[in-house]
């Protein structure tokens, strides 16, 4: 026999209806199982920028 889920799909579908249902454009859904806690961090990190291309230059 398993062990119950911690976080349940229905937590994880919750978490990212609520992200849509704002309007937030960009969200990071990050799912701590130890924890059993689901954190949304709104916007972008300072590296999350594509890395620059040099063939985009020509």
């Amino acid at each position: 026999m398993t062990a119950p889920a911690r976080i349940t799909q229905a937590d994880i579908d919750r978490a990212t209806k609520a992200v849509v249902t704002a309007g937030i454009p960009r969200a990071r859904i990050v799912m701590d199982l130890v924890n059993q806690k689901i954190e949304i961090i709104i916007g972008e990190a300072p590296n999350d920028s594509p890395a620059r291309n040099p063939w985009d230059d020509e």
